[in-house]
């Protein structure tokens, strides 16, 4: 009797193995299918990794045909961490399986400390690998870098680089001289004035005319130019 239930107890454990590791396949071919390939078309210059965390779990699962098995992601929007919905069809069950992602991307970073003011350029940056979860903020990449920004704070050397960190540079300083553009329809009449304020490019500034003295806000053009629409 004793080895008729110790062969029992093993018959089961191999069968429960065996099961889990169908299901295992089963989620492993779901996200070599359908997760990987829609992370793949989200971010396409990505080097993306998937893992099924807690694996003993499925150990646990009960019984389904493979057929009647449905896996969802329940976070599709998530960069890092997700959860798989595993559930059975026939007979009807549901559990949760806990997934890490890594969406890995390359992006500028700082290859010296920048200070805050300091204009960033190709020979104080360089390009490196980054998990998209660590970031915050749009990431500056080869196709879309930051080159003629400013930062806004200081950035450590090998510190990535994204909008939260980066300012445009004024384009106009205050007192400086510049020409005013007034439009209204096809009318267009241009007089001399000086900047009361500093502007980066498209921001509204006051400015002075320097004939009548009247101060209007115009929209910062270029370093030297301000327009003012009627």
């Amino acid at each position: 009797m004793g080895r008729v239930k110790l062969l029992t107890i093993i018959l089961f454990f191999i069968s429960t193995w065996s099961y889990a590791s169908q299901i295992e396949t089963q989620i492993q071919q779901f996200i070599k299918n359908t997760e990987h390939n829609r992370l793949q078309s989200l971010y396409p210059d990505a080097r993306i990794n998937i893992e099924i965390r807690n694996r003993i779990a499925l150990n646990y699962l009960p019984d389904c045909p493979l057929e009647q098995l449905i896996i969802e992601n329940q976070r599709p929007e998530a960069v890092s961490r997700t959860t798989y919905a595993i559930s059975c069809a026939n007979p009807f069950w549901k559990s949760y399986v806990p997934i890490e992602q890594q969406i890995l991307i390359q992006g500028i970073k700082a290859n010296s400390p920048i200070s805050r003011g300091e204009r960033i350029s190709e020979a104080n940056t360089s390009v490196g690998e980054v998990d998209l979860s660590s970031l915050r903020g749009h990431l500056y990449t080869t196709s879309n870098p930051p080159y003629g920004l400013i930062a806004g704070r200081n950035i450590r050397i090998n510190s990535f680089i994204t909008d939260q960190v980066t300012e445009k540079p004024n384009l106009v300083k205050k007192g400086s001289s510049v020409l005013i553009t007034a439009q209204s329809g096809s009318i267009i009449v241009k007089m001399n004035g000086t900047a009361l304020e500093d502007g980066v490019k498209g921001q509204q500034i006051r400015v002075q005319n320097t004939s009548s003295g009247r101060i209007v806000y115009a929209k910062v053009v270029t370093d030297s130019e301000v327009l003012v629409n009627y």
